[in-house]
């Protein structure tokens, strides 16, 4: 993370891909912030559509927004973008699909600077309906990091990270390796971490893109979350914390492989179905003591016995079972 003067109090970073249809109004909760001294950094990811343009709209009425244009390469060197032009001493994410409530970032920065926090993060709601079915991905933080906290807490968007933080855990260097997981080690090296209840965040639900929506065609992206979780288990060697969480980082590359598995059989990929079921059998995957736990928390008993007991026989029961439950 290259070093840049303290500008402002909050710098807020949106990665943007093809995202003309929800853009506006996730820049419009931004310039709506109740906390003042705060930049917004909305790096164009490649956009193809008038992302650019929407964006460009507001440069000349509104001094606090710099707009990043580079040719597309994926999220996480979008965030690497944002984090190298940000002058804040706190940083936050929002996802350009995404928005938030006008006191969002007021509550997150009093909320750190009562408690010199290196971390606080916030909940969420659902849009623009709830879904029963998702599982949230909140958790209050009990003052202990074990795998309760950090399973459901990995989400860049509801957080504001002190950048001595982010500076002290190379934050650039684990965007490139570790993509969307790598707020885990900012989490797991925080001295201080705070939380609010609140429900500052409106996390976009029921349309399409690369984790969400339709599972068609998204194969590429489930291979790249297993290459990724295979390498979790680096960011625990040699912390204190590392013989705790061992067996639930080869958990989630379990689970990771247990998704691939899923959506390869959705998609009719017999040889990445072959490769996921094979990792999970080398992996011995049915002992981790991880694995019934929270799969039947996330999906209940029914949808975890399918899971992790049928659909790992044979690709053709995979395949049937996948069109009948994927539709």
């Amino acid at each position: 993370m290259s070093e840049q003067t303290v500008q402002y109090d909050v710098s807020v970073i949106i990665p943007v891909y093809n995202a003309e249809k929800y853009l506006k109004q996730c820049i419009d909760s931004l310039l709506a912030q109740t906390k003042d001294n705060i930049e917004i950094i909305v790096v164009n990811d490649g956009s193809t559509d008038g992302s650019a343009e929407i964006v460009g709209s507001y440069l000349g009425s509104s001094d606090n927004i710099c707009l990043i244009n580079q040719e597309n390469k994926g999220a996480p060197w979008a965030r690497i973008s944002g984090i190298n032009a940000a002058h804040g001493k706190y940083l936050g994410f929002v996802d350009a699909d995404d928005f938030v409530k006008p006191e969002m970032y007021k509550v997150l920065y009093d909320l750190a600077e009562a408690n010199a926090a290196d971390l606080v993060y916030c909940n969420y709601e659902f849009y623009p309906h709830k879904v029963t079915l998702k599982v949230k991905w909140f958790r209050e933080y009990n003052g202990k990091k074990d795998w309760h906290f950090i399973d459901r807490n990995t989400a860049y968007w509801n957080k504001l990270f002190r950048r001595d933080l982010l500076d002290r855990v190379n934050i650039t260097d684990l965007c490139s390796r570790f993509g969307e997981y790598a707020p885990i080690l900012p989490m797991l090296d925080a001295d201080k971490i705070y939380f609010t209840n609140e429900e500052l965040y409106f996390y976009r639900v029921g349309h399409d893109s690369s984790s969400g929506g339709s599972f068609d065609g998204k194969v590429q992206h489930y291979v790249k979350g297993v290459q990724v979780s295979k390498t979790l288990k680096e960011m625990l060697y040699g912390k204190p914390y590392q013989a705790e969480l061992e067996e639930y980082f080869d958990y989630r590359y379990i689970y990771a492989l247990l998704l691939l598995l899923v959506v390869a059989a959705k998609n009719k990929d017999r040889d990445n179905y072959l490769y996921a079921r094979q990792e999970l059998i080398n992996n011995d995957y049915k002992k981790n003591r991880y694995l019934d736990v929270i799969i039947k928390a996330n999906y209940g008993s029914l949808k975890s016995w399918v899971m992790t007991r049928i659909m790992p026989i044979s690709y053709n029961i995979a395949c049937v079972i996948a069109s009948i439950a994927l539709r």
